[in-house]
């Protein structure tokens, strides 16, 4: 009886022994597999680098074309400008101001002292159809006059080779010829305030100041 019983305990202890280590190299066996998993999915070698945005090319920032100012239509503004009246256009033309203006010349000395004065009239031509090179004045013509002659009222003086017409443009000049050095102008006709326009004579008026 004591011999069955040892042997029984005897092939117990085996049977367990044996399921212990069975147990032992399958956990063994499970944990080297775990490890070679996790390895493998944590190997460096196994990923691919991850690339910078900055890196690639086709993903660099270009700037946003802004539109173009040429691009854009310009409003046209059109202005009706109205048609000058016929009164309009004869006063704001020079060649007919010219022509109103023509006159006679008055010429007066209320100064004491002798006084020549002198002319260079414009050729009555329209301006531009001088042929260049050529003068564009007539020859220049003068007066003397003796002191207080003509007085305030002055007198109509003359050219003995052509008709005298003061207009726009001509040139007047007065000097003393009594070595004082005094002198009164330039004048330019229509452009100064001297020579004064008569309207209702149709003279031009030079009356010199003492």
């Amino acid at each position: 009886m004591t011999g069955k019983q040892a042997r029984q305990i005897k092939s117990r202890w085996q049977f367990g022994l044996g399921v212990t280590l069975a147990a032992v190299v399958c956990v063994a066996s499970g944990w080297v597999v775990l490890q070679r998993l996790t390895t493998s999915a944590i190997d460096p070698s196994s990923m691919e680098p991850l690339t910078s945005p900055s890196s690639d090319p086709k993903a660099v920032d270009r700037p946003t074309p802004s539109p173009s100012t040429s691009t854009i239509p310009t409003p046209t503004v059109t202005r009706s400008v109205p048609p000058l009246s016929a009164n309009q256009q004869t006063t704001s033309t020079p060649l007919s101001k010219a022509v109103l203006r023509q006159g006679v010349f008055r010429v007066g000395n209320p100064t004491s002292y002798p006084v020549r004065v002198a002319l260079l009239s414009k050729k009555a031509v329209e301006a531009g159809t001088t042929p260049v090179g050529k003068p564009r004045y007539e020859p220049p013509a003068h007066w003397d006059f003796s002191p207080e002659e003509g007085g305030a009222q002055g007198l109509l003086v003359s050219l003995p080779d052509r008709t005298l017409k003061l207009k726009t443009g001509d040139v007047l000049v007065a000097f003393a010829q009594d070595g004082s050095g005094r002198y009164w102008g330039p004048y330019v006709v229509d452009e100064t305030a001297l020579p004064l326009w008569n309207a209702k004579a149709a003279e031009w008026q030079l009356i010199l100041s003492p």
